[in-house]
């Protein structure tokens, strides 16, 4: 592990693969520790000689937590002082979630720095679920502390498909009592949810899409509910050099169980671009 000063902001990363191998940035989702990466792309990526950064998002692991909500401008920031301090000029970048909407920004924003770019369940036009969903989070928010069973129930919701849901209570269980040994409404998650919120409720960020110059799967998860197939065909269409895949038989929280039909794609596209 180790430490970037960003702007008076800790960005806690970890660097992974040989020194001469081709930098890939990974960026995960709302307030997910960067450790969570070796269980999903990292290992293969590093196999593939690429040399591999996973970044802790401010608010989270060993990166700062400042007071206040958090942008996605911000987490960019961070992300871009990663690589400056690694003295990396360009990157290949994969976004999870959250992670996909900084990826998205820096291609936009920042397009020197990005190489290629993967984008898993975080592309798409808001759909009006995610309007009343995001909406309501706002206003729960802004009202004081958040419960930890919220987040556990929000969690829930979104990670597994419905029938796991109705039918599996030994899975919801094992979710349950991973989810229940989190602290949550700390600072940093805070901020993290904040931003994410906001990013969700703005239209203004689909603007960016055709901008996007660079390579880019859309990768959505069939029963994702945050960002259906159907979104993240839209936006992959309007991208330049987008395409999409669908990976069957997964919702949100599936990025992980879904390693053995993602880590060979993402594999495959890094080859290419």
């Amino acid at each position: 592990m180790a430490v970037a000063e960003v702007e008076g902001v800790a960005a806690g990363y970890e660097l992974h693969g040989p020194a001469d191998g081709e930098p890939v940035l990974l960026l995960g989702g709302t307030s997910m520790p960067r450790g969570v990466w070796t269980m999903m792309q990292l290992p293969a990526l590093v196999e593939a000689g690429y040399q591999v950064a996973a970044v802790d998002p401010r608010g989270t692991g060993e990166s700062s937590a400042p007071l206040g909500g958090y942008a996605i401008a911000d987490l960019a920031a961070d992300a871009a002082g990663v690589m400056a301090h690694l003295g990396w000029a360009q990157a290949r970048m994969m976004g999870l979630s959250q992670g996909g909407f900084v990826v998205e920004y820096l291609a936009a924003e920042r397009p020197e720095l990005v190489r290629s770019a993967v984008l898993l369940a975080s592309a798409g036009p808001a759909t009006a679920y995610q309007r009343a969903w995001f909406s309501a989070m706002r206003a729960l928010f802004a009202a004081g502390p958040v419960p930890q069973e919220f987040f556990i129930a929000e969690n829930l919701l979104n990670a597994l498909p419905a029938e796991q849901l109705r039918d599996d209570d030994a899975l919801v269980g094992q979710w349950v009592e991973l989810l229940s040994g989190t602290t949550w409404d700390t600072p940093g998650d805070r901020g993290q949810h904040l931003a994410w919120i906001e990013w969700m409720l703005d239209v203004d960020h689909a603007a960016r899409w055709p901008r996007i110059g660079v390579p880019v799967p859309v990768l959505a998860l069939e029963h994702d509910l945050l960002f259906p197939p159907r979104g993240g065909r839209l936006a992959a269409a309007v991208m330049p050099q987008g395409r999409f895949p669908e990976i069957a038989g997964h919702a949100h929280g599936g990025a992980i169980a879904a390693g053995e039909q993602i880590g060979p794609a993402v594999l495959e596209f890094f080859a290419e671009h």
